[in-house]
């Protein structure tokens, strides 16, 4: 979503809430390797400026469906997300949590998908990934210990 400053300013004390579906598959293309796909991203919230600042901080509700691979398996496991946060946005930038505006306009879409990205799961494990699953173990005698070991010549010494 893509707002004016100018759009922001007007609307920040009587119409400060927003509701829009954002379509992520223009960024899949640039993720990791275990985000397969996305559905269509619900994004809530409201926003207020502070002038003194000269900044806009949007309080924002994420709600998305993800296709992760299995850590296992490799086979797609849905991942439902949702997730609250706060981006604020300035000309004048005090701290690294601020992000800056760019020209007149502020759009929330690559920020939001950044966010997404900061909470979905490192990895995600299916839930029949361990049916067939066969753990081998395999014993080493003391010879062969000692044979492998870098630090076996100093042992003797």
């Amino acid at each position: 979503m893509k707002w004016t400053i100018y759009e922001l300013k007007k609307h920040h004390r009587t119409n400060n809430s927003f509701t829009y579906v954002m379509d992520p598959t223009v960024f899949l293309k640039n993720t990791d390797d275990d985000l397969v796909d996305a559905g269509p991203v619900e994004v809530k919230g409201n926003f207020h400026y502070v002038e003194a600042e000269e900044r806009f901080v949007f309080q924002v509700n994420v709600i998305c469906k993800l296709k992760m691979l299995c850590a296992i398996t490799l086979k797609p496991v849905r991942v439902d997300l949702d997730f609250s946060t706060q981006l604020d946005f300035s000309t004048k930038i005090d701290d690294d949590y601020t992000n800056p505006i760019d020209g007149v306009t502020i759009d929330l879409d690559a920020y939001i998908w950044a966010e997404i990205l900061i909470e979905k799961p490192m990895k995600v494990v299916s839930p029949h990934a361990y049916d067939n699953y066969i753990e081998e173990k395999t014993s080493l005698t003391e010879t062969e210990i000692m044979e492998d070991n870098p630090f076996a010549k100093l042992k003797k010494q």
